[in-house]
C-alpha cells in the first residue's frame, strides 16, 4: 500500500473533495505524506512525467534515507539525508549498488509514527493517532514496536525471524520483510490483510440457555482488542468501518437483527455540527474505538420467538470504507469478518434435552402418550360410526 499511496483510488477521491472544499490548500498538505519524494522534488504537480523515485510514492529511497525525526512526531516529521546512502538496522550491510549505513532509528516506532500520526495543519487536532495509540498502550510498555508485527510474517510478533535480507546475503538471526500488511483487503494483499484482521479481535457472547416464547432477556457481547497494538479501528476512522451485528436465527432460517454497534470516531466543526469533514474538524464529537488489550461490552434486549431454539450470533465486521465511497471512487471494497461467536437459546428445558439427545421430561412423555391415545380414540370413533352407517344401509 505504501507504493500505492498516491494512486490509491480512495485517497484520490477524498483528495479531490478536500481540494474542492479548500481551494487546493489541503491537497498539498496530504501529498507530503502520500508522496514525500515527489513533494520534495517538486514533481508532485506532474506525476505522469515524474522520476521513478517520485512516482513510487512512499518508496525505498525515501524510507532508507531517513535519519531521524523532529518533534512533535507526525505530519512527515522525518529528517532526511538525500545523499544516496541507504540506511537500515543492519550493522554490516554492503551493496554493490549503493553505499550503506547502520541506523538504529529504523527499528523504532518513531520511524513509522512520523507519518502515522496526522494532525490538522491549521488547528493541530489529532486526525490520525496510530503512533500515539501505541505509545500510550501496553505494547510500547512491553517493547513491541510497529515493525515487530507489520514487518514479520503473520499477525502479531513473529520474532526472531531468521533468513537472508537480500539475494546472496548472509544468513541472519532476524530479518524484516517488506510486506507492511495492514487491513486493506480491497486494494492491498487480500490474504495478508484478512489474516491480520481475523487475528485482531475476539468476540464473546452471553445469553440465557432457556427462554420461553414471548419472554425477554439480555444478550451481552464483549469485544476485545486482543491482537492490535493500536486502537480498533485505527487511522482515518471517519472513513474506515468496523461494526458489530447481533442476530437471532430460528430452525426455519428466519433471521432477526437484535442490534448493531458501529465503532469509530466522529468529527465536529467549529459550530458543533457532526459529523464534519476532516478539513472542517476542530474536535471529536465521539470516539468509541477499542484500545489495545481492552474490551467493550454491549447489551441488547432479545424477545424469544415461538420456537424450540434460536441461534444467537455476534459478528464483528470490517471494511476500509463505506460502500457509497467505494462506488464513488470506482473500486470494490469487500467486507471482512474479523471475529464471530454464537450460542443456542432454547424455548424450554425439554427442547434443550431433545437437542442434546437426552430423554425429555415426564411431562413431555405424558403429553405424547395422551396425544397418541386421543389419536387412537379418534380413529376408533370414526371406525364405529362408519360401521353403524353401513349397518343402517
Amino acid at each position: 500500500m505504501h507504493s500505492k499511496a498516491l494512486i490509491d483510488p480512495l485517497y484520490q477521491y477524498k483528495l479531490s473533495e478536500a481540494n474542492a472544499a479548500t481551494d487546493g490548500q489541503l491537497g498539498a498538505f496530504c501529498n507530503t505524506c502520500h508522496g514525500p519524494v515527489a513533494t520534495m522534488s517538486g514533481e508532485i504537480a506532474d506525476l505522469a512525467n515524474a522520476s521513478p523515485q517520485s512516482a513510487d510514492a512512499v518508496g525505498c529511497v525515501f524510507c532508507h534515507q531517513v535519519t531521524g525525526t523532529g518533534q512533535p512526531i507526525g505530519n512527515v516529521s522525518q529528517t532526511i539525508e538525500a545523499d544516496g546512502v541507504m540506511r537500515a538496522q543492519l550493522k554490516d550491510a554492503s551493496s554493490p549498488f549503493h553505499p550503506t549505513e547502520y541506523s538504529g532509528f529504523h527499528e523504532t516506532a518513531e520511524f513509522c509514527g512520523s507519518c502515522h500520526n496526522v494532525d490538522h495543519p491549521a488547528n493541530g487536532l489529532h486526525l490520525e493517532a496510530t503512533y500515539t495509540e501505541w505509545k500510550n498502550g501496553p505494547y510500547a510498555a512491553q517493547g513491541i514496536v510497529c515493525q515487530d508485527c507489520h514487518m514479520t510474517p503473520g499477525p502479531g510478533v513473529t520474532k526472531p525471524y531468521p533468513g537472508t535480507a537480500a539475494a546472496g546475503g548472509p544468513q541472519r538471526d532476524h530479518i524484516y520483510i517488506m510486506t507492511f500488511a495492514g487491513g486493506n483487503v480491497g486494494l492491498g494483499d487480500a490474504v495478508l490483510a484478512e489474516e491480520r484482521l481475523k487475528a485482531a479481535a475476539t468476540v464473546e457472547i452471553e445469553a440465557p440457555e432457556i427462554l420461553e416464547a414471548g419472554a425477554g432477556d439480555s444478550v451481552v457481547v464483549t469485544i476485545t482488542n486482543s491482537g492490535a497494538g493500536h486502537y480498533l479501528p485505527t487511522g482515518l476512522t471517519e472513513v474506515r468501518q468496523m461494526w458489530l451485528e447481533v442476530t437471532a436465527t430460528d430452525a426455519a432460517g428466519t433471521r432477526e437483527v437484535i442490534g448493531t454497534h458501529e465503532f469509530g470516531s466522529i468529527l465536529e466543526d467549529a459550530e458543533g455540527n457532526a459529523p464534519a469533514e476532516l478539513w472542517e474538524a476542530v474536535d471529536f464529537a465521539s470516539d468509541d474505538r477499542i484500545p489495545p488489550q481492552e474490551s467493550v461490552t454491549d447489551t441488547f434486549e432479545f424477545t424469544m420467538p415461538d420456537a424450540d431454539q434460536v441461534d444467537i450470533t455476534a459478528t464483528l465486521y470490517y471494511r476500509s470504507c463505506s460502500e457509497e465511497m467505494a462506488k464513488a471512487a470506482g473500486v470494490e471494497i469487500p467486507t471482512t469478518t474479523m471475529a464471530s461467536a454464537s450460542l443456542v437459546v432454547f424455548g424450554s428445558a425439554d427442547a434443550q434435552k431433545t437437542a442434546n439427545g437426552e430423554s425429555p421430561g415426564p411431562g413431555v412423555l405424558l403429553a405424547v402418550a395422551l396425544g397418541g391415545l386421543l389419536v387412537v380414540v379418534g380413529l376408533i370413533w370414526v371406525w364405529v360410526r362408519s360401521r353403524a352407517k353401513n349397518a343402517k344401509a
